[in-house]
C-alpha cells in the first residue's frame, strides 16, 4: 500500500534568467512600499511594492522663465511614471533586502577598490 504523506526531500532546481536579456532596462528614482489590505485574520495581504521615475524638470536658465517653472512646480507637483507594481509576502521582502544589501556592499567595495588602485597609482 503506497505511503499517504511522502517525505520530499528539499533539493535545489535551478532557475533560467535568459529572458532578462530581452526586457529593456528602466531608469526608477521613485519607490513607494506599504503593506497591503488587512485580511480576516487581521494581518496585511502582504506587501505592494512600486517603482517609478521622475526626470528633472526642465528650469528655463533666464530669471523669469525660472519664477514661473518653479510656480508651476509648486501648484502642480510632478507626475511620476509608473513603471512597475509588485506585491509580494512578508518572508519575499526579507529576501529582497538581503539582495539589495548584498549588491550595495558589492558595489561600494568595487568603489572603494577603484579609489584604492588611483590613490596607489597617483603615489607611485
Amino acid at each position: 500500500m503506497p505511503e499517504e504523506n511522502p517525505v520530499v526531500e528539499n533539493f535545489a532546481i535551478v532557475v533560467d534568467w535568459s529572458d532578462a536579456a530581452g526586457v529593456p532596462i528602466t531608469h526608477v528614482n521613485q519607490f513607494v512600499a506599504q503593506p497591503g489590505p488587512p485580511t480576516l485574520e487581521g494581518g496585511p495581504d502582504g506587501i505592494y511594492l512600486l517603482l517609478g521615475s521622475i526626470p528633472p524638470p526642465l528650469i528655463p536658465r533666464d530669471t523669469e522663465g525660472q519664477r514661473r517653472a518653479i510656480e508651476t512646480l509648486k501648484a502642480t507637483g510632478l507626475k511620476v511614471d509608473i513603471h512597475g507594481r509588485f506585491h509580494m509576502s512578508r518572508a519575499r521582502l526579507e529576501e529582497l533586502i538581503q539582495v539589495l544589501q548584498t549588491t550595495a556592499d558589492t558595489y561600494d567595495a568595487a568603489v572603494e577598490r577603484m579609489a584604492q588602485d588611483r590613490s596607489e597609482t597617483e603615489e607611485g
